[in-house]
This record gives structure tokens, sequence and C-alpha cells, in this order.
């Protein structure tokens, strides 16, 4: 079976599959489900769910990725008994959850799979489901670390601020700064690593701004920035007054607020995308009330700009379900909670009935080009996703 769900995830690694264009791959696993005769919903959220008979268990991984360097081209590379991509994210988040659930269609058809789109902008897929599922338990195939079982895990909302933005002219010569290639890293799971956000680095190296421009996801700690300066010179150029860089200078990013029971962040902020007068703020809170904290937090530090907050979704509050223990009993794995958003906080407030868990294999550094996967933490997934099913 393990060696199915690598061969199959390198297929769909081939067809191109970044949030908000996941239509090839939403078409490949119809076809595939159908072929081997099951019935094959699609809604008008890209979402796919395939069924054959009574269903005792749901699996239910998210189809889309982050795509970051040359992806959707990817070029997968092992090495030392790990996969990556060469110049790419590799889309092991979620791909590998994917690739399973189409491997073991060809074993067990007692077994709804439910397919999600566009997790990475905001759970749209989830949020919006056209279809309900029947089964009693629902395990979410999106966790990175084999050694956990997931249990709950972080809300989140972006923030959209704009500037008022003023200009003067000074006298000077334009030149470009820029911090590029650092490393990047998930916003959520990666915001305690002491990973440097390029944004951040560029405002305390410039003391003029001409024009600004840095970040590439919402959901990515930044790797890139660029900026315009003026230095010595007499010519007449344009840049925004000072205010503008203080302002930049005391947006939040990081860590706020730690856990200390299942030792992660409770909260936290990704300054992740600046454009000119336009800045991107992704929050992340690990209760719904603490996410609200959040909101008035950002508020607070940008008084007297427009800030729309887009795409909030809720926190899934711990449950040691009996899904969860069920896992637990196979694997061994610890209980514990995730700083980042999954699609379970969303079904559970659809399908509260269902006993649900998160699960999946060492998955390091998601959306960046450092993203790598674990060929033997895989293999021990799928064997013990497989005994799961057997059980159930």
């Amino acid at each position: 079976m393990y060696e199915k769900v690598i061969e199959l995830f390198k297929k769909i690694s081939q067809i191109p599959h970044c949030s908000s264009n996941t239509q090839k791959l939403q078409g490949f696993i119809s076809e595939y489900a159908k072929e081997r005769g099951f019935t094959v919903f699609r809604d008008n959220y890209g979402n796919v769910l395939a069924y054959k008979n009574k269903p005792k268990l749901a699996l239910q991984s998210h189809i889309d990725m982050v795509c970051v360097g040359d992806a959707p081209k990817i070029e997968i590379i092992e090495e030392n008994r790990w996969l990556k991509a060469k110049n790419s994210s590799l889309g092991a988040d979620n791909g590998i959850g994917v690739a399973m659930m189409l491997a073991f269609m060809d074993k067990y058809d007692d077994i709804e799979y439910l397919f999600t789109n566009d997790e990475e902008i905001g759970l749209i897929g989830a949020k919006h489901l056209e279809f309900k599922i029947s089964a009693p338990y629902l395990l979410n195939l999106d966790s990175e670390d084999e050694r956990e079982i997931i249990i709950g895990c972080a809300g989140g909302v972006d923030a959209e601020i704009k500037y008022p933005l003023k200009k003067e002219k000074i006298k000077g010569c334009i030149g470009n700064v820029s911090v590029t290639n650092l490393p990047g890293g998930h916003s959520g799971v990666d915001i305690d690593k002491y990973i440097p956000n390029a944004i951040i680095e560029l405002l305390y190296k410039i003391e003029s701004i001409a024009s600004i421009k840095g970040g590439e996801r919402r959901n990515s700690i930044p790797a890139n920035a660029y900026a315009k300066e003026v230095f010595e010179g007499n010519e007449d150029i344009e840049v925004y007054t000072d205010d503008y860089l203080k302002f930049l200078r005391k947006l939040p990013h990081g860590v706020l607020e730690y856990d200390f029971e299942f030792k992660i962040p409770s909260k936290s902020v990704n300054f992740a995308l600046i454009d000119e007068d336009k800045i991107t703020l992704s929050a992340r809170a690990n209760t719904n009330e603490k996410l609200n904290e959040m909101k008035e937090y950002i508020l607070s530090k940008t008084y007297g700009c427009e800030v729309l907050f887009e795409d909030e979704y809720p926190a899934w509050a711990p449950e040691k379900s009996e899904l969860a223990l069920k896992l637990q009993k196979i694997t061994e794995a610890k209980l514990n909670v995730i700083h980042a958003g999954l699609e379970c906080a969303v079904l559970k407030e659809k399908f509260p009935e269902v006993s649900m868990a998160s699960y999946g294999p060492l998955i390091e550094n998601p959306h960046s080009l450092r993203e790598r996967v674990s060929l033997e933490s895989v293999k021990k997934v799928v064997n013990n996703v497989e005994e799961l099913i057997n059980q159930i």
C-alpha cells in the first residue's frame, strides 16, 4: 500500500493544483473514483466526495497546495529517505493525504472519501461544503508529525490594512534595497522557530521609502522584500513621509501569547504582505475568544487606517474524541493541539456528532522551498491508518 501511495503522490504532483487553480486535480480524482465504481459528487466550490457502500469512516484531505518557487512545476528529488522538490514547494501538504485516500480506494469501499478545496486560502471548500457526510468518524490527514494526533487547532483571520499615505519631495538619488532568499515557512507552525521575516528585516535597513513590496503568501513567513530608498544626490524624488516607516516598524509579528500546557503559541501574527500602502497581517489564536482579542489588538495597532478582516475561520476546541483514542492505542502517539488552521474546526461545526481527529506523516518546512516529507513516516502512517480502518 505504501508504494502505491508514493506512486500516486508523484503522479498528482505533476497535475497543477495551486490554490484557486485545482480544476485538473478535481477532474483526476473524480475520474479515478468513478473508474473504481464509486459514486462521486463535485460541488460548486471544488469539493469532491466519493462513496460506495454505507461508510464506517470518512477520510479527508485538501487538494490545493501553497505554490512557492517554480511550482506548480514540481521536480521531485529523493534524498536520504526524504522527498523534496527542486526549487519549489513540494505539496506534501496535503498531497500525501490525497494520495493515501486514492490508494485506499482500491481496497476499501466502506469508506467515505472527502477531498476539500482551497484550504490554504481560508478553508474555503470546507466552509462552503454543499454535501453531508454520513460516517460516524472522520480522520483528517493534514497533520505533519506522526508522533502526534491532533485534537484541536487554532482559528485565524487575515487583516487587510490600507494606510493613508502622504508623499513629499526630497533631494537625492534612487537605490534598490532588498532582502531575499530567506528560509520562509508556515505562518502558524513555524512562527515560533525564529525564522527571520524579510519585510521586518528590510524595514530596519532603510531610512526612506520611495517604493516597497514584500512577501509571497498570506500564510507564509516572507522570504523576500524589496524597496526603493533615497540616497545622496540632487534629483527631486517623491517619497512616503517618515510617519509611514515608523508605522510599519511598529506593526506586530511573531508569538504574542504562549500555551504552556501544549507547548505551542496560543496567539500569533504574521506580517505577511506589503505592496505600497496595502498591508496584510495574518493572525491566529487557539480559541475563538482569543481570536476576537487578536482582531481588537490589530485595530489598536492600526488606528487611522482602513482595516478589513477577511477569510476568518474558527478554532477547534481540544477534544479527546473516541476516534483519537482509538488511533492512540494503535500509534502510541501523544494527543496535541496545533497552532495552525485545520478543516476539522469547520467540519466539526457542520457535523458536531462526528468523532474527529487529525493525523499525518512528518512534513518539515511546509509552504516553503525547504518543504520535505519523510518516507519512513509516510510508511508508518499508511500502516497505522490501515490498522484503524480494519479495527473500525
